[in-house]
């Protein structure tokens, strides 16, 4: 268990992270009878992450202690105010705080280790399903005066939030921007199937309030695309194709039926919510390390390979290769013991949750990308995902 201080003790900038507070924080599951008293803060993932600040803490102590970290990462919430506002108005802080606190030794998954984990209380967060549930049973246009209400609210937050975890160097980072070819994808695919497996429709995901579900909120999520499309079109115009304007209309129009579709037939397990090579480590020839739990949700298991793959492939990739990783993702579902859910179900889950994923990268007008890089990963991103949408029989999806 990670150390936890009382909620006016919970730091929100970088130069609040003292020796001395970072000496409390630890306490003597981690530094014995030592005290932190040197701490140099780095800064780091400019153009990676768009709703967190993370930075590098490199400690120094007045004594020897063993198993006390040299050097961790802390995470707070990014200081972009429109940025900031989303993280709070998905639940995107308090959910990756829960998960390191109740979840993150259970998950299969290779992950950092929790050092600390607080954030102010929120006794409404308990009931955030539920308001979802009535806002997205008004008329459209109420919808959108009360998101935007909610978004001012956000945007005026002073609710706290501080993770520190592990430092995973001298592991390398993986790069989203660089991509990955179908082979360099396989291992990573399996690896997903492993740790979604132990979580394949199991009930007690649905007892915690922060495992959201992806089919929340349908008639809020397809206001948001449309007021998004036309920024979005206008942006992306140099890469899209009639057929992908085809394609868009469709998802206008099908969104919430398709949604429907894969929820009723497509068991829910574990989703990581943004599984990208952003968010992985690799430390060599095993798994890679998963980070960036903010999305952590509960969903179909072919959200997050489509996610991936859609993210990650080169366009030219050809489509028998995407296939035989769809193929080997089930295979490995069913190696690790998950039954009736075959091949074919998986692979029609697996195209819907492709052209779903247009429809929520179509908001990207929501967040600032930050540097270059944040552009250029968003350029690639959107190329990438439209070449996995094409050729794709969307009707017969329903």
């Amino acid at each position: 268990m990670a150390a936890r201080l009382p909620a006016p003790d919970i730091p929100q900038t970088l130069d609040a992270l003292t020796p001395e507070w970072l000496t409390g924080a630890l306490g003597p599951r981690w530094l014995g009878g030592a005290r932190v008293v040197k701490v140099d803060a780095e800064p780091l993932g400019e153009g990676e992450g768009f709703v967190g600040l993370l930075a590098r803490l490199r400690l120094g102590f007045d004594r020897e202690a063993p198993d006390a970290p040299r050097t961790l990462i802390a995470k707070l919430p990014t200081s972009v105010a429109e940025n900031r506002a989303l993280g709070e108005m998905l639940g995107s802080y308090e959910r990756e705080i829960l998960f390191y606190r109740e979840l993150s030794e259970r998950v299969g998954y290779r992950t950092a280790r929790l050092y600390y984990a607080d954030m102010d209380p929120n006794p409404a967060s308990e009931h955030g399903a539920a308001i979802i549930r009535f806002v997205d049973r008004l008329p459209m246009p109420l919808i959108g005066l009360l998101m935007l209400l909610f978004r001012w609210i956000a945007r005026r937050s002073t609710r706290r939030y501080l993770l520190l975890i592990e430092d995973l160097a001298p592991a390398s980072l993986g790069d989203q921007v660089t991509g990955r070819d179908a082979d360099a994808c396989r291992a990573i695919v399996e690896q997903m199937a492993r740790c979604q497996a132990p979580f394949w429709a199991d009930p007690a995901l649905d007892e915690r309030f922060w495992m959201v579900r992806l089919d929340l909120g349908l008639r809020i999520a397809l206001l948001t695309f449309r007021s998004s499309l036309p920024a979005f079109e206008q942006r992306f115009a140099h890469l899209l194709r009639d057929e992908d304007r085809e394609a868009f209309a469709w998802i206008d129009a099908h969104a919430i039926p398709l949604m429907q579709a894969l929820h009723a037939q497509a068991p829910m397990t574990l989703m990581h919510g943004d599984f990208r090579l952003d968010n992985l480590f690799f430390d060599g020839a095993g798994p890679p390390l998963v980070v960036d739990w903010q999305g952590v949700g509960r969903a179909p298991g072919v959200f997050d390979l489509a996610y991936f793959l859609s993210g990650t492939l080169p366009p030219d990739t050809p489509r028998e290769d995407e296939l035989a990783l769809v193929r080997r993702y089930h295979d490995a579902l069913v190696a690790a013991g998950v039954r009736g859910y075959d091949a074919d179900a998986c692979l029609r889950d697996y195209r819907r949750c492709v052209v779903l994923g247009l429809h929520r990268l179509a908001t990207i007008d929501l967040v600032d990308l930050g540097d270059a890089r944040g552009a250029r990963l968003i350029d690639l991103w959107v190329e990438r995902a439209l070449a996995r949408a094409r050729g794709i029989d969307r009707d017969a999806l329903l």
